[in-house]
């Protein structure tokens, strides 16, 4: 399983965007959720607001076979909840996910959460 994370300063009021689309996804789209995860090869996400003295700070992270290949998935989508999924996340933090991104993904300089464990006494002490 790949991991993917990143942060991105919230636009004014973003946070409680974020919070309204959190409870939506939760509640009365968790299906339209769901079937999205599939659809794109999502296997878990996670979303967070950092409060910071300089503002809002959302952090994403994502877990899947290639979190990577399903942003491209979702960009090139036109399914009506990535749509509508597209538009609400903009009004987050300003990132057109129907858009090639700006720049490079985040690199990763450590990640022991997506590696199996290795039994004990293999590799180490």
């Amino acid at each position: 399983m790949a991991t993917l994370a990143f942060a991105a300063p919230c636009l004014p009021g973003g946070a409680d965007v974020a919070r309204r689309i959190t409870q939506e996804v939760q509640g009365t789209r968790r299906s339209d959720y769901e079937d999205f995860h599939r659809r794109v090869g999502l296997a878990g996400e996670a979303w967070y607001i950092q409060h910071t003295p300089q503002g809002d700070l959302s952090i994403v992270y994502l877990e899947g076979d290639d979190p990577a290949r399903s942003l491209q998935a979702l960009r090139q989508s036109d399914h009506p909840f990535d749509q509508w999924f597209k538009e609400q996340v903009k009004l987050v933090h300003g990132i057109d996910f129907g858009q090639p991104l700006a720049g490079p993904l985040p690199e990763c300089l450590h990640d022991s959460v997506s590696r199996p464990a290795r039994p004990s006494g293999v590799g180490g002490i």
